[in-house]
Formats: C-alpha cells, structure tokens, sequence
C-alpha cells in the first residue's frame, strides 16, 4: 500500500479513533495475549495536556482516518551531574495495512526532524523484546544510525486473584503451579490501619523532594518542578498516590497507574510508577508494600506491576512475594544534540508507557 496519500501532522484530538486503530493492530501482533490499553482515552489525556507544543504528538492520516501515531513527551533528565533536555518516544502505533510499507520509520524520521528543531539533547523509548518496533530500531541500529542499549527491563508482579489472571491471561496449568509454588497469588493478610494514606495537594512539596533526591543515589533520573508533578501524581481514574507519613512528615509515597489489561476478560492492574522510601527501615518498607497490596486489593484490582530498574530497593516486594513475570522490555536511547552515551546504565529512574 502507498503512501501518497498519507500526510503526517500534528495530532487532531481524535482520541476514540486512535484507540480503536491501536486495539486492531496491536491483537493483530499479540493474538490471545493480553495488552495494556495504553491508549484510552483518559490515559492519553493525562499524559498529553502537559505537552505545551501541539507537533510532540504526531500522526499519520489518510484523509480523515488516523492509521500511525507516535507520542515524544518532554521530560529533563539529570545525568553525571547535569540535566538535559529530553524526550520520551512512545505509543507508536500503525493500522496492520501499513506494517512494512516504511509509515512507521516516516513517523520516526518526522519526529526526529521536530526533536532536533526543539534542541532536545536525546530520546529515550523502550521496546518490548521480540515485537515490532524492536525489529526496527535493531534495522536502524544496524543502518548506523544513533541508538544505544540503554537497559533490559524485566517486569516483576504480584497477583491478588490468581484464577482471574488465569482466565485473563491464559495462564497454562504449570504456570499457574509455579505462581502457587511461591505463594504468589495469596492476598495481603488483613489489618485494622494502614501505615499509608491517600495523597493531598499539602503533600506536594514533599513529594517533590523525595522523588528529586532520586537523582542524587541513581545515574539516570527524571527531575521535575512541581507544576509537572501535580499532574503527575493526582489524575482520577488514571493515577494515585499514597503517602507513608513518619514522625509528622511524609518519609514514602507509592504512585501507581490504572491500566486495563485487555486479555481473555478485561482487568484493571496497578503500575507501579514512581516509588520513594529513602529513609524507611526494612520493616517499615515491608509493611509500606504490604498496606500498598492491601489498598488495591480492596479496590478490586487484580495485581501489581513494576519494573526491574533499579532506582529504589525492591527487596521488600521481593519479600511481600512479587515475582519475575513473562515479559521485558528494553530501554534505548537516540543520540541528538548531547555528545553523551547512556549505555549500559544500570538504575533508571523512568516512566514506563
């Protein structure tokens, strides 16, 4: 199919549109598996209205119907002692028509062109391993163009209704076995208090500092100025934050993301997306990441996920039986304006979309 007709521009808005092109393409990639919906409507929202330029949001258009999408959201990101102008480059999407037929990497050269431009020092994405977007940026890599490996991230999960994971995801019985072995799929014991409590706005300038000081024990990590983090932290429907409050004042914060898997049945899992406790002991960790699974089990959700990226300690989920899960993905980064190499970094302090 020919692109001649194709016309790559600024996002228009047409959020439900974009979402069912990226269910058709992405079961037509993953089949039975699930997927998160990355893509509802909600979700983009509360991602895209703090992108202040409207062409950080491409897609691609045929006529009036959007068949590609790509998203590069601003971020500063503190490495070796300096902050650099950064993008995050995600949910990149094609109608199944056009896989192969060169619409993706004319998205991906078109955001370039925009990135440049804005004079972001570089971007950084992350690919599942094994799918698509993998096998395209291992082309490009290969081609010479400016792509480091920057980290494999391997995803870790506690579940809270193994059975309902089981239908959801398909799970085969020795799978199951193997959740069962670790106690994985047990529910938090109950407890009459909880050492967490929901996030208020008051809230914010602590919430600042502790996740600003992850910059000072990591070697790559996001900085943000409280206007972002206000956004990023409270967004209903979308995003919570609870607090650990020690000594009258707030020691800990866990934020998390509700995603929609899309599997067999349609469930609603936790990410954990930014997670500070600097100055906690080891019990007080335990019990934070033991009332954290008790909150959403009571919410009704079906498990929590988080990523192997080192910014923080994640002995207390490995002892409140989180588990290494079935997939990965890896972290790459595309060198811009700033002759610097973020290869082979170990502790990453990053959203993950």
């Amino acid at each position: 199919m020919s692109l001649s007709d194709i016309s790559i521009e600024p996002f228009r808005g047409d959020y439900e549109a974009l979402e069912k092109m990226a269910h058709a393409s992405w079961r037509d990639e993953y089949g039975e598996a699930s997927f998160p919906n990355f893509y509802k409507p909600a979700f983009l929202r509360y991602l895209f209205d703090r992108v202040r330029d409207g062409d950080h949001l491409l897609a691609a258009y045929r006529g009036g119907e959007i068949v590609g999408f790509l998203a590069n959201l601003p971020q500063r990101i503190h490495f070796q002692g300096r902050i650099y102008r950064a993008v995050y480059s995600c949910l990149m999407v094609s109608r199944r028509e056009f896989l192969r037929r060169g619409l993706a990497t004319a998205l991906i050269e078109e955001a370039l062109r925009l990135n440049r431009r804005h004079g972001y020092d570089f971007a950084l994405l992350t690919l599942e391993a094994g799918h698509r977007s993998t096998k395209l940026m291992e082309k490009m890599a290969a081609a010479g163009r400016p792509l480091e490996w920057v980290k494999k991230i391997r995803v870790i999960a506690r579940i809270l209704d193994l059975e309902r994971v089981a239908l959801s995801e398909g799970l085969k019985p020795w799978e199951k076995a193997a959740v069962r072995l670790i106690g994985g799929h047990r529910p938090p014991p109950p407890a009459e208090t909880s050492c967490l409590r929901p996030y208020r706005s008051g809230d914010l300038d602590s919430c600042l500092g502790l996740l600003n000081g992850i910059k000072d024990r990591v070697r790559l990590a996001l900085v943000w100025d409280a206007e972002e983090l206000a956004a990023e932290l409270d967004c209903p429907g979308v995003a919570r934050t609870l607090v650990y409050e020690k000594e009258g004042r707030v020691a800990g914060l866990v934020n998390f993301i509700e995603h929609d898997h899309l599997g067999r049945t349609v469930e609603r899992w936790a990410w954990l997306n930014h997670v500070a406790y600097p100055d906690l002991k080891p019990p007080e960790r335990r019990r934070f990441v033991r009332d954290f699974l008790r909150f959403i089990h009571a919410g009704g959700f079906l498990g929590a996920i988080e990523w192997t990226k080192n910014y923080y300690s994640l002995k207390p989920l490995y002892r409140e039986r989180f588990f290494p899960y079935f997939r990965a993905v890896n972290l790459m980064s595309w060198r811009l304006e700033a002759p610097v190499s973020l290869a082979g970094i170990s502790d990453v302090y990053q959203i993950q979309v």
